[in-house]
């Protein structure tokens, strides 16, 4: 494969990846783990919210507020509030061929 394909092919990758945005994780709140109470799933996108009130908003003071974490269900879309960030569970390695050394 010549270079100039090699890099189009990257880049392909590359726009197709962010398209789609970030995979769903697994997660643990409170030594339990997270599944979604609508449809049972068990794999969420993470985002983060602003909790505001309103006379803080009132008063321009949004920023002194605190912040939660929200997971989103990848199924059904519904989207959870925790107070404490939840820990993300990195997936296991796939078995298969080792690339590190190459």
């Amino acid at each position: 494969m010549g270079l100039w394909r090699g890099l189009m092919r990257g880049a392909k990758a590359f726009a197709e990846s962010l398209a789609e945005g970030p995979e769903p994780f697994h997660y643990v709140a409170g030594d339990l783990k997270v599944a979604c109470p609508h449809c049972q799933g068990d794999l969420f996108h993470q985002g983060y919210a602003l909790r505001n009130t309103r006379g803080r908003t009132l008063a321009g003071l949004d920023w002194t507020d605190g912040g939660a974490t929200t997971l989103t269900c990848d199924r059904c879309g519904l989207i959870q509030w925790f107070g404490r960030e939840p820990r993300r569970v990195e997936p296991k390695p796939k078995p298969g061929r080792d690339w590190s050394n190459e």
